[in-house]
């Protein structure tokens, strides 16, 4: 895995965190949680748009690495939520649905943000 790779897998949790932290100050923990998907899925589509912005010719089957990659950055936003959360004192701890779920929302989002990408790049 490369530099780049790593930058855009950290830009979409780093977006995903951002907007549950500022959704938090307004909504309780649970409703944040409920909506972290949707947070997820943008987030997941701009890692795979970024990744391909970044490595254009440089990836061979950029629709596998894309969906690896969004599974990967599910993962993460998961396991950093759940530590967060458990962390204020909250008990809304997340389960293995979620992480399925995060993982599923994240790998597709982020393999269509590179189809996007690869379109528009005209790869």
């Amino acid at each position: 895995m490369t530099i780049p790779a790593l930058k855009s897998i950290l830009m979409g949790v780093g977006g995903s965190l951002i907007l549950a932290v500022f959704c938090s100050s307004f909504l309780a923990i649970g409703n944040v949680l409920f909506i972290l998907p949707l947070f997820i899925g943008f987030n997941g589509a701009v890692t795979g748009y970024r990744l391909v912005e970044v490595m254009k010719n440089q990836i061979s089957n950029v629709s596998l690495f894309s969906f690896v990659l969004g599974i990967g950055g599910g993962a993460l936003t998961f396991v950093t939520v759940n530590f967060a959360v458990s962390f204020i004192g909250n008990w809304f701890l997340l389960n293995i649905y979620d992480l399925v779920v995060y993982m599923a929302v994240s790998g597709i989002t982020s393999y269509l943000g590179a189809r996007l990408a690869a379109k528009y790049f005209n790869l």
